[in-house]
């Protein structure tokens, strides 16, 4: 299994599996890729950067990132990005992402019930408030939004 060293190159990998260890210079993961690849990345950079990205490290699974490090002042961070897929190494290309959970329609239903009623404690009572007209469609619109943002 060939272990990449970030300060060789970015790499681009889609994630088979995530496992939180310790390492010499403290707690980290290794990620491992859909082809064995292996990067080590420090805990405290695993988590802010997959907490930018809206994943965590259970959610991350299947997903193609990009791993990089960045030199900025004299200092060295390592940036985690969702990646598009350009410029993938080709052991992300060969194999294909992991397969997604089975919807669970009815958490779904109840989930898009709670966006619904968020919307329409935000955004309908301010356009109330403020004497703006609005529509159904306008609040699907805002309740949608929440139900998309909450599901990825």
């Amino acid at each position: 299994m060939p272990i990449h060293k970030l300060a060789e190159g970015p790499i681009t990998l889609t994630i088979a599996r995530i496992e939180a260890q310790v390492g010499n210079f403290g707690p980290q993961y290794a990620l491992y890729g859909t082809n064995d690849e292996l990067v080590y990345v420090s805990e405290k950079s695993t988590l802010s950067g997959l907490s930018r990205l809206n994943l965590t490290p259970e959610s991350v699974v299947g997903e193609t990132i990009r791993i990089e490090q960045v030199k900025k002042d004299g200092k060295t961070y390592t940036n985690i990005s969702k990646s598009s897929g350009e410029g993938v190494t080709p052991s992300a290309v060969a194999s294909p992402a992991a397969p997604k959970a089975p919807v669970d329609l009815p958490a779904l239903i109840a989930l898009y019930g709670q966006c619904l009623d968020g919307a329409m404690m935000t955004f309908a009572l301010r356009m109330e408030e403020t004497g703006t007209p609005y529509d159904g469609a306008a609040v699907q619109a805002a309740a949608a939004t929440l139900f998309i943002k909450a599901t990825r």
